[in-house]
């Protein structure tokens, strides 16, 4: 396994995976886990794919059945100059990909931070989507996980409907080892005093040096907690760190 890190240490991808029972530090010990750098300043699109390659090579001389690598694409926002020569590099992995039984791949891109038309270009060099499994998800409301920040990204109407898909979602996130839990309501088209409260509660269950951190919440809501005196709740902030809740 290949991971191309852009911003994400190798002790944190030990921690996704000791949840699952995997032991990412003696994976890598073991040559079956190994992290590199997504790319440096000098971007050449041939040069990066002929290295998967040479890691396929690698991966069979090491006795390796395949090869599963998987990359963050955050590093194309800031590094490559034009649209044109990242397209390159992913008509290079996919042509490596495709038909390989030796190899698979997945570009890990973040939607909302490429272009809309990038994204569609991009998506149509890979032979398949992959989209991470919502904890919930039903006509009435969407819950997400995101892992960057790491918390759930709410979409939809939380109501006396479906508060108890919601309180289910957050309960979820009390297994994860991340100290601040982020919890996006950018996509929430409403929520009831009854969704607040079950927020408020999922903050009073935390051990202590556990955060609930909402963001996005509506002003008036904001207000509602203000006036109510639930704003603080041990365990729950609202807003990005440093930001006033009025």
């Amino acid at each position: 396994m290949l991971y191309y890190s852009d911003k994400t240490a190798p002790d944190a991808i030990d921690a996704w995976l000791d949840p699952r029972g995997v032991d990412g530090a003696l994976a890598m010990a073991r040559g079956q886990l190994e992290v590199r750098p997504a790319t440096d300043d000098h971007f050449d699109p041939g040069t990066l794919v002929d290295g998967i390659r040479d890691a396929i090579r690698d991966a069979r001389a090491a006795g390796f059945q395949g090869l599963r690598l998987t990359g963050e694409m955050s590093w194309a926002l800031r590094r490559v100059p034009d649209t044109g020569r990242l397209h390159e590099y992913e008509s290079g992995v996919a042509s490596t990909v495709t038909g390989s039984e030796e190899l698979a791949a997945i570009c890990q891109y973040d939607e909302r931070l490429f272009d809309r038309a990038d994204v569609s270009g991009l998506v149509a060099r890979h032979p398949g989507v992959v989209c991470v499994d919502p904890l919930h998800d039903d006509r009435r409301l969407r819950i997400v996980p995101t892992y960057a920040p790491r918390g759930l990204r709410v979409q939809g109407t939380v109501d006396e409907l479906s508060a108890a898909p919601f309180a289910e979602a957050l309960a979820h996130t009390t297994q994860w080892p991340e100290a601040v839990v982020v919890i996006d309501l950018a996509e929430l088209r409403f929520i009831d005093v009854a969704g607040i409260r079950t927020l408020v509660r999922a903050a009073e269950a935390l051990p202590p040096g556990r955060t609930l951190q909402v963001r996005n919440l509506a002003p008036t809501l904001r207000n509602v907690l203000r006036i109510v005196g639930w704003d603080a709740t041990p365990g729950l902030t609202i807003g990005e760190p440093g930001m006033a809740t009025t």
